[in-house]
């Protein structure tokens, strides 16, 4: 009796051992994901380091860099994975191919502000002032201008405020609009600012009143059901693609990280500052303010497409160069 105990035991350890090894991952792949600084970075704040999928531990080392890098950081040898804007992801497919869109990750965080308190119904009564803006010739822009396009609202790039016309003068970041909107302040002059959370919620202290929510006028225009417009997007290059398992995998883990660094902001903020200690990202930031800048992971199907592709309508109709000439074709989307 006491000889079949011992027999069982063994098969059982011998078992477990089996099932351990079964289990544990038989190799190791490695990818280099690279994000611009700012919202976009809040999307892989809570990323894990590795995916095991097909048995394979996929190692995810994340960079992140400022959001005027990103442009070429992404396209270097050693980077599989990227977030880049979304026409620059189009650009990136249209000069070489080599890459296909996985989703939308950020969805929009662009919002207007006053000078001073003012009735404000609806984007005609913008005619005649300035307009301080961040991003020139970047989405968000192209957003902006659509939106007065379709409203027949003329602008232009100016120093003065025009009569009938919307005045657009570009500064170099939400900072900059901030100073801008305080002189006019100062001043007692009307003016107004398009920039970027989480700098919109802390010029509020400054006295400035927001006016619009670009991503709300976006949807309102009848362009998507989505609240927002596609503002930057995942991309991986086509051999990481081979593995549709760790795709999936990853895109989970995307989905994931959206309630994270809602439930505990400032470990989302400290995660991405262990990376990048010169990240603009601020720890104070809120769930409230995390969650108006739009994280949210629109797959690439059918309807992720349409909601992308909008986006990028926009864009061509106004400079084409932006997202290299053209719609990426289908081999740009993740099958």
């Amino acid at each position: 009796m006491k000889s079949k105990k011992i027999i069982i035991i063994a098969l059982v350890i011998l078992l477990s051992i089996t099932v351990f090894a079964a289990c544990k991952p038989t190799s190791e792949a490695h990818y280099m994901l690279v994000v611009p600084d700012g919202a976009p970075a809040l999307a892989v704040a809570n990323l894990p380091s590795h995916i095991v999928a097909d048995n394979v531990s996929h190692k995810i080392e994340k960079k992140v860099v400022s959001a005027s890098n990103i442009n070429t950081e992404a396209v270097k040898d050693d980077v599989e994975i990227a977030i880049v804007p979304a026409n620059i992801a189009a650009r990136i497919f249209n000069a070489n191919g080599g890459y296909k869109m996985l989703a939308v990750v950020t969805n929009g965080n662009l919002y207007m502000t006053s000078s001073i308190p003012c009735e404000v119904g609806t984007l005609q009564d913008l005619k005649g002032k300035m307009v301080y803006s961040i991003g020139q010739s970047s989405v968000p822009d192209m957003i902006f201008k659509t939106l007065l396009n379709k409203a027949e609202i003329p602008y232009l790039v100016g120093e003065e405020p025009s009569e009938g016309k919307v005045t657009i003068k570009y500064c170099l970041d939400g900072s900059e609009v901030i100073s801008q909107l305080a002189l006019a302040k100062a001043n007692g002059q009307l003016a107004f600012g398009l920039y970027a959370e989480p700098a919109v919620t802390n010029s509020k202290a400054k006295g400035f009143e927001e006016v619009f929510d670009l991503q709300s006028l976006w949807a309102e225009s009848g362009d998507d059901s989505q609240k927002g417009y596609a503002q930057a997007v995942l991309i991986a290059r086509d051999k990481v693609c081979e593995d549709s398992e760790f795709v999936a995998k990853l895109l989970e883990a995307f989905a994931a990280n959206e309630s994270a660094i809602l439930q505990d902001p400032a470990k989302a903020v400290e995660n991405i500052k262990a990376i990048y200690p010169q990240s603009a990202l601020q720890a104070n930031m809120t769930s409230q303010v995390i969650g108006r800048c739009n994280i949210k992971t629109v797959k690439a199907d059918a309807s992720g497409r349409t909601y992308y592709e909008n986006t990028l309508k926009a864009v061509l109709a106004i400079n084409a160069n932006l997202i290299g000439g053209k719609l990426p074709s289908d081999d740009f989307y993740i099958a």
